[in-house]
């Protein structure tokens, strides 16, 4: 059914419900058919929307200081995701398990425009104060959902289209909604695939920092699948008892994720979990192998924790050393620092130096744009030196509202402030102990916390929030920033004393556009990123690649990469392939400060015009066949055809 056709059934429906009070069968889907009907048990005027108003300013700060942990985990992606679809009169959200909008960011006049329907932070969507809406009827659907124009309940929420997908905590219960709405007119067929990666990636997040300190367990049938987005993610306690599981591993070992209680190591697996790390620790190699109860084979990477870690220290002298194969003929100690080697002399460099870190414990502060692959590094100093079996533990210090970032670092006893967790929280500096602490964006940290932070370096102790005791902390520090620190200084915005305490080692990550090794980045984050092995890249797009001034560097390629994937059919990925923001940037560098790119006489987007041209010529203008060709939908090559005069 074609797109007119729906919008005049979508009318008959609202028709039929204003004049009798019921919905007819079979004209919506069933999601919103089931919406539509709950809205009218609610006592729902289908025309009448109920006013709503921003809840005030210091509720809706108690209502982020309560879910702290899911902002700070879900603004990166929402950034990310922001970057896909910035220009298209959108907006991303993140709302509560309520459906009350913590977060939003997006195209500010399509905002202003969200705004007079209230959709904006501080309000609540459940579905029965707003009737059927992406926010509340996911979250009451408890799955992803795409709420077309109409199909929203109430016709002044008529112009959005929306897409939200539910987010999970460790344990499977639904604590957020990620939401992409957009005005009704812009095309938007890859959306819901979008926001549904986008809420795994928050998921995951969640995850490693919940569980920074116990046995957890990546895996997969296929090895390089693991450090995707679609690998399993187990934890267990020391004693091997299963503590959580991520869907997708609940998935591959067919359990449920709300249901873990009682599940041990050994009656997963055909081992125990205390001769499986023991044999993953003499590994060689990165991966090791699980079998499943049921004959099925895992690929397997372990990280096995503090708890594990501080259980071998107890353990008397002449049982570690009769468990431990000696150092020298341990795993390479900077095997994770040389696997970021794709081979650009710069990038080598900064490796390089990287390594004379390594168990010296000295400071390092990583320089370089956003999107370069900081965290990428520090995590790779860390899983590289003598505290790799620490928590890794990262804060980005831009991402967090400056009346919460205290309490992240510090943590709070109980009653701390109002909306503080009923039995206190433990910051991330102490969850860092005997590990990493990665300051993001340190350049953005609040001038005030500054002081408390250089004091952690110079004492090694903390006091937290709401309390007197000092708590001795062991932990490794290391900074990044997109800007130069030395100017913040002179310009009195950062403390002198702390940047000289900071800059121990100081490396510098090359921006993508100056690097030499795209091609094998490419194949990388394809590979090991999208685990997709098999894609081709067509000279033609390697071309553009290279003449792209990639604002957002190595972050941007991946994003553009898995937008590609998410409109592939095939092994082939060509000039079709690529979304429409990767043209328009291509199109006007000096929109994007002046990188001196020379740009070949010929328009780039001749090369997709000719695609297009050629498809549909040798299809006798058959749209339908030539989109099949091009490996995209009928409405794509429409839009593209019509954008580029073609039609």
């Amino acid at each position: 059914m074609n797109r007119s056709n729906y919008i005049h059934r979508i009318r008959n429906a609202r028709e039929q419900l204003l004049d009798h009070g019921e919905v007819p069968e079979g004209i919506l889907p069933d999601s919103i058919q089931r919406s539509w009907e709950r809205c009218i048990e609610t006592g729902l005027a289908v025309n009448l929307r109920p006013e709503t108003e921003p809840a005030a300013v210091n509720l809706l700060t108690e209502l982020r200081e309560r879910n702290s942990q899911l902002l700070t985990q879900a603004q990166p992606e929402m950034e990310s995701l922001y970057s896909h679809i910035a220009g298209t009169q959108s907006m991303v959200i993140l709302s509560d398990a309520d459906g009350t909008i913590l977060h939003a960011l997006g195209d500010q006049d399509f905002m202003s425009k969200a705004q007079r329907v209230a959709l904006q932070p501080g309000v609540s969507w459940r579905e029965d104060v707003s009737g059927t809406n992406a926010i509340g009827t996911a979250l009451i659907e408890k799955n992803p959902i795409f709420v077309m124009g109409g199909e929203h309940y109430f016709e002044e929420n008529a112009f959005l289209n929306c897409s939200a997908s539910p987010i999970l905590d460790p344990h499977g219960s639904v604590i957020g909604v990620l939401d992409l709405s957009g005005d009704h007119r812009q095309p938007q067929e890859h959306t819901m695939a979008l926001v549904r990666m986008s809420a795994l990636m928050i998921e995951n997040r969640l995850f490693n920092a919940n569980f920074a300190t116990d046995v957890t367990i990546r895996f997969h049938t296929r090895p390089e699948f693991i450090g995707t987005l679609w690998e399993g993610i187990a934890v267990f306690s020391p004693d091997g008892k299963l503590l959580a599981i991520n869907r997708t591993g609940a998935f591959q070992l067919g359990l449920d994720e709300q249901k873990v209680a009682g599940i041990e190591f050994d009656g997963l697996f055909d081992i125990g979990l205390v001769k499986f790390l023991d044999i993953a620790r003499q590994s060689l190699s990165n991966h090791s192998k699980l079998v499943l109860k049921n004959g099925l084979r895992l690929h397997v990477k372990a990280d096995p924790g503090m708890h594990t870690l501080a259980t071998a220290i107890s353990m008397p002298v002449s049982s570690r050393e009769k468990n431990q194969r000696p150092r020298d003929i341990a795993p390479s100690a900077s095997s994770a620092l040389d696997h970021l080697d794709t081979g650009d002399s710069m990038l080598r460099k900064a490796i390089a130096r990287a390594r004379m870190s390594l168990g010296h414990d000295i400071p390092v502060l990583i320089e370089g744009e956003t999107g370069t692959g900081k965290e990428l590094l520090a995590k790779a100093i860390h899983e590289s030196g003598t505290r790799k079996h620490g928590a890794f533990v990262a804060i980005n210090c831009a991402s967090i509202p400056e009346g919460l970032i205290e309490s992240e670092l510090f943590g709070h006893e109980e009653g701390a402030f109002t909306g503080a967790r009923r039995r206190g929280a433990v910051g991330r500096i102490q969850q860092a102990h005997g590990g990493t602490l990665f300051l993001d964006e340190v350049g953005e940290m609040p001038f005030a916390l500054q002081a408390r932070l250089l004091r952690v370096i110079q004492e090694r102790e903390i006091v937290p929030l709401g309390s007197n005791k000092r708590i001795n902390v062991d932990i490794a520090i290391i900074a990044a920033t997109n800007q130069r620190l030395r100017e913040r200084v002179i310009q009195g915005e950062f403390r002198e004393d702390l940047y000289y305490r900071l800059n121990g080692l100081r490396l510098t990550l090359p921006p993508l556009r100056e690097r030499t090794d795209l091609i094998a980045l490419i194949q990388r984050i394809l590979e090991e990123n999208l685990g997709r092995k098999d894609i081709i890249v067509q000279p033609e797009v390697l071309k553009l690649m290279r003449q792209h001034p990639w604002r957002g560097n190595v972050r941007q390629l991946f994003n553009v990469l898995r937008s590609a994937m998410v409109f592939m059919e095939g092994h082939e990925l060509g000039v079709q392939h690529l979304p429409e923001d990767f043209f328009e940037e291509l199109d006007h560098p000096q929109a994007l400060g002046g990188q001196g790119i020379k740009l070949e006489n010929a328009n780039i987007l001749n090369t997709e015009a000719a695609l297009i041209k050629h498809a549909l010529a040798a299809h006798n203008g058959n749209m339908t066949a030539a989109a099949r060709q091009l490996g995209i939908s009928r409405a794509t090559i429409y839009r593209k055809s019509k954008r580029l005069h073609l039609v």
